[in-house]
């Protein structure tokens, strides 16, 4: 569990920076929107994200805490501190998913090589501090013998619907359909 608590330690510390930096690249764009509709979507995102660096500040040292924690009996499921922590890292699994999909949408909007440089960067690190913290959570959940189900797993039923993407040079493809069309039927 230790191993776990320190990549948590990391990964979370971290997300902490990249919000703010993500925040920082939100403010002057919320500030300055073109009209409502964009500093209303910029200012929900936004606010999600601050609503995650509040949690994360009650987060982070709990973490640490179970860092220093040298009595295994702390790390039971009858512990109650144990329990909120495990709670919490979950919550904050889905608050990483949620930061991919934020800088998803960013990427379409800030295109400019300044900002998509670091959106592209802040999302390929997050994508994969998700896909670890998805990884240890499930194998912390199996070492308990929970009935732990993933609510989110049907989204990757099929296929990662967070995998990385290209946004430059995204475009959607229609397949070529045979049929019969009317210069065929003549």
């Amino acid at each position: 569990m230790k191993e776990e608590l320190n990549t948590f330690f990391g990964i979370f510390s971290g997300t902490k920076d990249a919000i703010e930096k993500f925040m920082n690249m939100l403010d002057p764009v919320i500030q300055n929107a073109k009209d409502d509709h964009e500093r209303l979507y910029y200012h929900h995102i936004y606010e999600e994200e601050e609503q995650r660096l509040s949690r994360l500040g009650s987060l982070i040292p709990l973490i640490s805490k179970f860092q220093k924690e040298t009595d295994d009996r702390a790390f039971s499921p009858a512990n109650n501190e144990f329990n909120k922590l495990l709670q919490e890292l979950n919550l904050e699994k889905f608050g990483l998913h949620n930061f991919v999909e934020h800088l998803d949408l960013a990427l379409f909007s800030f295109t400019d090589e300044e900002r998509s440089t670091l959106l592209k960067e802040l999302r390929a690190v997050t994508y994969q501090d998700y896909q670890q913290v998805k990884t240890y959570l499930q194998e912390i959940n199996d070492m308990f013998d929970t009935d732990y189900t993933d609510p989110h797993a049907h989204h990757d039923e099929h296929h990662d619907h967070l995998a990385p993407q290209n946004f430059q040079t995204q475009t959607i493809q229609t397949p070529r359909r045979k049929g019969f069309t009317v210069g065929s039927l003549l």
